[in-house]
């Protein structure tokens, strides 16, 4: 066992870039992974499953933590999970798990939505209105949460490099990240390996003028969560 463990929570919402960064930061030699999204291991998958993004759902914290330490490999420095609802219920996990670290990713709004409706077959106004309730629940959380580092999928997939070295300094003992690295992840693109690119563009094109128009209908009235990440509305 490591002389000290520090579990490391990435909190982004879900299709938002988080398996990129979960792998990016599973480069380093101190990290320890779950095999899967803590929230799909089959001991646990039926309560962190039913209604996962239901804020008042009370969780089995103690039960779930004692099946994920069972799965990361303690002679790692950091004990490393993704699952999105997480970024939900960060009380829960700071009482369960110390010590402790976040990483805060969001990703633009308007790609999103792209992703929610082409995977969860969800309409406009619905991936509109929880891609709002993510943004503004991250923004409380990387204005509240002690020894947590937040940025945007932007910028990490703009400029890798950049991000991981400031991962690194945010986290001493994490040795050196491959921000070169070839990943597999699950995009617009199918499952594909490669480095790390920003696929917004390519989202962004399957948004029709009367779709964007329907996200428009809900982000207009939420500028200000837009804005405290940088971005803006899209005509």
């Amino acid at each position: 066992m490591a002389a000290s463990n520090t579990y490391l929570f990435i909190l982004c919402p879900p299709y938002s870039g988080s398996t990129i960064l979960w792998k990016l930061v599973a480069t380093s030699a101190a990290v320890s992974s779950l095999p899967s999204e803590g929230q799909f291991l089959p001991e646990v998958q039926a309560q962190m499953r039913e209604r996962p993004w239901d804020a008042t759902r009370v969780l089995p914290w103690a039960q779930i933590k004692a099946v994920w330490d069972g799965y990361w490999d303690h002679d790692k420095s950091f004990l490393l999970e993704k699952s999105p609802p997480n970024l939900i219920r960060t009380d829960a996990i700071r009482q369960h798990f110390q010590p402790l670290r976040f990483l805060l990713m969001v990703r633009d709004p308007y790609a999103h939505c792209e992703g929610l409706m082409r995977r969860n077959g969800w309409d406009a106004q619905r991936a509109a209105e929880f891609s709002v309730r993510c943004l503004r629940q991250q923004a409380t959380n990387a204005t509240t949460l002690p020894d947590s580092l937040a940025f945007t999928y932007e910028a990490l997939a703009d400029d890798p490099q950049s991000i991981a070295r400031r991962i690194e300094a945010f986290l001493p003992g994490l040795g050196a990240l491959n921000a070169t690295d070839r990943f597999e992840a699950d995009s617009i693109d199918g499952l594909v390996d490669r480095p790390i690119l920003n696929l917004n563009d390519r989202k962004l094109e399957q948004l029709s003028p009367d779709t964007l128009q329907q996200i428009n209908g809900v982000l207009s009235r939420h500028v200000d969560a837009l804005q405290h990440w940088g971005y803006e509305l899209r005509n």
